[in-house]
């Protein structure tokens, strides 16, 4: 009788699978490899489109705030002329042009302090204030009810 070693299930040697194994590994390596590539690929022209759309607005914005910006004063220069023809001297006109400005600018920053509130996140820090470090509980108010708006000043 010859003495031939038998592969058994149990007595196969181990590396007799590795090869198939080690190349289904080395396949999913590349081709996760690739999507990565691809990905980072679409993310890099996407970033540079999106800095070209944030110049491009930047520079449209700037045009239109010097075409607002003219047109306001043509405004107030067609409104100087209206008094002047209702018979209103110069002094009076420029002053009241001035309240009106000064009025308006009153205004804008009202409305930039009501919104200014919003910047702090208010029902977030609320809602991190009511919830002390070992509360696991949850007994913190809803989020619409943690820290409420400040009237808005124009209706």
């Amino acid at each position: 009788m010859s003495a031939e070693p038998v592969d058994t299930p149990g007595t196969a040697p181990v590396h007799a699978a590795a090869p198939g194994l080690l190349d289904q590994l080395t396949d999913y390596l590349q081709l996760i490899r690739s999507q990565w590539r691809q990905q980072l690929q679409l993310l890099t022209l996407e970033t540079q489109r999106a800095a070209e759309s944030l110049v491009a607005i930047c520079v449209l914005g700037l045009f239109t705030a010097l075409l607002l910006l003219s047109s306001w004063v043509i405004v107030l220069l067609i409104v100087w002329t209206g008094l002047a023809a209702l018979g209103w001297s110069a002094w009076q006109s420029y002053l009241l042009l001035l309240l009106l400005q000064l009025l308006a600018l009153a205004l804008c920053l009202r409305q930039i302090r009501y919104h200014s509130h919003f910047l702090r996140f208010p029902a977030t820090l609320q809602s991190w204030r009511d919830q002390s470090p070992g509360d696991t509980d949850n007994k913190a108010e809803p989020l619409a009810e943690a820290a409420p708006c400040p009237s808005h000043p124009v209706s």
